[in-house]
């Protein structure tokens, strides 16, 4: 009899333990599921074609980008429809932490530097408490070394500057589609007619459709909301930006190509200096290509 009370008690024991663990990792589970989690690769790179995505360089890496342009297409045979022409921006892009990128550029277009700064304000999470949306800025300021239209007159370093502030709002839909806005002003401090607006405002969109698992359709398009009688150096009036590319994944990297209107890859250029038409052949064809470094002693280990 005693045998049997003992062998029942232990049963009792062991079958409330496993109750309770099974309860405690229930709880776990719970708050687990509970937790809203993180959205990654909105975007598949840290351009969309030639605008800011949402994406960032990861921290204690170094993202070194060529970023080529050729001439307009309808130039013809004479100039193997713009391959004859070329324009190049090298870009230097560091992640110091998860949230804020700094970067130096040199563009070959207004013979441009610029050092610019990303922040990630907001993350897209889904699950219990879910953000809906990412939220980022952008900013960099430029300075344009062509020689001076009138070097007799007084000319002022600070005339060279120009700047740009943008808010980066995106969301990922799924496996398949990302979408973006990007509410930007662009201030040049010195322009080339008293008519002409020194702050330029535009509105940035953007979208990426995944078609395979190695390859995205990516576009933009950024309409001015004043300004848009303004000159440049040549003559023509600035048009809209528009371009089509597609991210192509190779090896771990990022390779796009694109076709767009715009001939200078800083932001300033693509939004407020675009001279290329679409209905004419306008376009140019380009590509990014980029290498990552990391300065990450535990990645390296790796």
């Amino acid at each position: 009899m005693k045998k049997y009370f003992v062998s029942l008690l232990l049963i009792t024991v062991s079958t409330f333990r496993l109750w309770a663990q099974e309860d405690l990792l229930g709880m776990l589970n719970s708050e687990e599921d509970n937790k809203p989690v993180p959205v990654f690769a909105t975007f598949k790179s840290t351009r969309v074609i030639n605008g800011q995505s949402i994406e960032h360089v990861a921290a204690k890496h170094l993202n070194f980008v060529i970023l080529h342009r050729f001439g307009e297409v309808n130039g013809g045979a004479y100039q193997l429809w713009g391959l004859d022409q070329a324009n190049i921006r090298l870009a230097f892009d560091y992640g110091i932490n998860d949230r804020i990128q700094v970067g130096v550029a040199r563009s070959s277009f207004g013979k441009t530097y610029d050092a610019n700064l990303k922040l990630k304000l907001l993350r897209q999470t889904k699950g219990k408490g879910e953000m809906p949306v990412s939220l980022g800025y952008y900013g960099n300021v430029a300075v344009n070394t062509l020689e001076w239209d009138f070097p007799e007159r007084r000319n002022y370093f600070t005339s060279r500057m120009s700047f740009i502030n943008q808010l980066i709002i995106s969301k990922k839909f799924g496996d398949k589609l990302s979408l973006q806005l990007s509410p930007t002003a662009v201030h040049y401090n010195l322009v080339r007619r008293v008519s002409d607006p020194n702050t330029i405002f535009a509105l940035g969109t953007a979208a990426s459709i995944k078609l395979n698992g190695s390859i995205r359709l990516n576009v933009e398009y950024c309409p001015r909301l004043n300004g848009r009688d303004v000159v440049g150096r040549s003559g023509q009036t600035f048009k809209d930006y528009l371009g089509i590319g597609f991210d192509i994944e190779t090896g771990g990297h990022v390779f796009q190509l694109m076709l767009s209107n715009s001939i200078g890859m800083l932001e300033q250029h693509q939004v407020a200096e675009t001279t290329g038409e679409w209905s004419n052949g306008g376009v140019r064809l380009g590509f990014n290509v980029s290498r990552t470094f990391s300065f990450d002693k535990k990645t390296s280990k790796k």
